[in-house]
């Protein structure tokens, strides 16, 4: 994240280190609090270091604690729709290993079964229809590729060869 040019930064105010200060507290980091205020994230470090009431988190703070309250509803709330670690740290944008941490730091068990089987039948007949993949796709759940490679195995077979014959 870029900070501010110095043509655009704001002077922080003592107002807006209280605010900063209760951001803090909710588990913002300084940088997102920063481009929220328009201003240098090394200032206000500065400034909330010497309130003195400001708890700051060290580097080896556990990152799915830095996480703002908001965020980590929605890693609780993926978690109980059995979505797996990969599908929650891209629906929430942060780093797979996050999620395994706020999941252990709070118990909770991450979904590792497989996927439900979709009806390739079905694919199939939609295709038929002139049904375009992404409408398959979202209709039965799966991704466009998933639903490509099932419907069209030979060719999906042999693309690894097309391409090798391609670099040579």
């Amino acid at each position: 994240m870029a900070s501010p040019s110095n043509s655009t930064r704001t002077r922080i105010t003592a107002d807006m280190v209280d605010k900063a200060a209760a951001l803090y507290r909710q588990g913002w980091t300084l940088r997102e609090i920063a481009a929220e205020h328009r201003c240098s994230f090394q200032r206000l470090s500065t400034l909330l270091r010497q309130r003195g009431d400001v708890e700051m988190r060290t580097p080896a703070h556990p990152r799915a604690l830095r996480l703002s309250p908001d965020k980590q509803a929605e890693i609780r709330a993926a978690i109980d729709l059995k979505m797996n670690q990969a599908e929650i740290s891209r629906l929430v944008k942060v780093t797979p290993s996050t999620v395994a941490r706020l999941a252990e730091r709070e118990g909770l068990a991450l979904f590792r079964g497989k996927r439900p089987r979709w009806d390739v039948e079905r694919a199939r007949r939609m295709r038929a229809e002139n049904v375009t993949y992404r409408e398959i796709a979202d209709d039965v759940g799966v991704g466009i590729m998933t639903v490509w490679r099932k419907l069209n195995p030979s060719q999906a077979a042999a693309q690894p060869a097309v391409a090798k014959a391609e670099q040579q």
